[in-house]
C-alpha cells in the first residue's frame, strides 16, 4: 500500500497514515486551481477566451447558469473563474474585492463597473469585462451578454470605476 513508506518514515500506525494521506490528497484538490501556474498576460488572455463562449446569453436577474441566463455579476464571476482566478458573487463586492485603476491603464480583462440606478449614482450595481479598444462585454438586462462601446454617453454617465483583479 502506498502509506506504508509514509507511515514508517514519520512514524505513524496504518490507519493514522491512511488518514494523513487523505488529507494530504484532499489538500492538493482543494489547492488545485492554485497548482495551475499562469502567468498574468496567460489569465487575461483566458478571460477574453471565456468571456466570447458567452455571448448572446440572455439575460436573468439573479441567474447563474448559462443554459438559462446570467446576470452581470454571475457573467463576470463564472468567467474569471473559468481562467482560474476567483471573484466574489456581486458586484459591489466584486467592486469591493478589486482595487483601482487609472482609466489611462486599463488593459483587456480588467473590469468596468458602473451605477445604473440614476437615484444612486454612486452605487455599484452592474459590471462589464475591458476587452480592449474601447469595447467591453456585459450582460444587459435588455440585450443579455453581448459587446459595447465604452464611449457611448449611456455607459460614461453611469461610470464608476474601472478596477484590476487584486491578482494582477
Amino acid at each position: 500500500m502506498y502509506y506504508i513508506p509514509f507511515a514508517m518514515k514519520h512514524r505513524l500506525s496504518p490507519p493514522r497514515a491512511k488518514t494523513a494521506l487523505c488529507l494530504a490528497v484532499l489538500a492538493l484538490v482543494l489547492a488545485a486551481p492554485r497548482l495551475r501556474a499562469k502567468t498574468i498576460a496567460q489569465a487575461r488572455q483566458e478571460i477574453l477566451t471565456q468571456t466570447l463562449r458567452y455571448l448572446n446569453v440572455p439575460y436573468l436577474w439573479g441567474g447563474v447558469q448559462p443554459a438559462t441566463g446570467l446576470d452581470c455579476s454571475a457573467f463576470v464571476q463564472l468567467v474569471y473563474r473559468r481562467a482560474h482566478l476567483f471573484l466574489p458573487r456581486l458586484s459591489r463586492e466584486q467592486f469591493a474585492a478589486t482595487r483601482y485603476l487609472k482609466p489611462e491603464n486599463v488593459l483587456p480583462g480588467d473590469l468596468i463597473f458602473f451605477a445604473m440606478n440614476r437615484s444612486h449614482p454612486d452605487e455599484v450595481d452592474h459590471v462589464g469585462i475591458y476587452l480592449g479598444k474601447g469595447l467591453f462585454i456585459h450582460a444587459s438586462v435588455s440585450e443579455g451578454v453581448h459587446i459595447e462601446s465604452i464611449v457611448k454617453p449611456y455607459y460614461m454617465e453611469r461610470l464608476v470605476s474601472i478596477r484590476r483583479y487584486a491578482g494582477f
